[in-house]
């Protein structure tokens, strides 16, 4: 576990693609950097009008929060859509999968994890 305060910016850490040239992470605080066991804190960045089918992967919960730009997330199971928008958050289940539409503006999300992704 963390015993003390820590400050990291995003120059701090590696840029890690999740789909090369359409989709990166900086994963600011996990277990590795600061010893949270609890959860992991990323930033993602999409490009614009990345569309992609998006499934749970059974082990992680995570919380979505739209900082900047927009999407449309459809899921898949029963067809309802939502407008994702600066100041939206979304909780991900351990399994689900959506259809995630980016805006024409790119897409940033603060993103929270359990457990911890590196």
């Amino acid at each position: 576990m963390g015993e003390r305060i820590e400050w990291t910016t995003q120059d701090d850490v590696e840029k890690i693609w999740i789909f090369e040239g359409d989709e990166y992470s900086h994963r600011l605080v996990t277990k590795q950097r600061q010893g949270c066991e609890s959860f992991s804190f990323h930033i993602t960045t999409y490009t614009p009008n990345f569309d992609t089918v998006v499934e749970g992967d059974g082990i992680h919960e995570v919380v979505l929060y739209c900082l900047q730009g927009d999407s449309r997330q459809i899921v898949l199971e029963d067809g309802r859509e939502r407008h994702f928008t600066p100041g939206t958050a979304v909780y991900l289940p351990l399994n689900f999968s959506y259809r995630h539409i980016v805006g024409p503006n790119g897409l940033v999300v603060a993103v929270a994890c359990t457990p911890p992704r590196e």
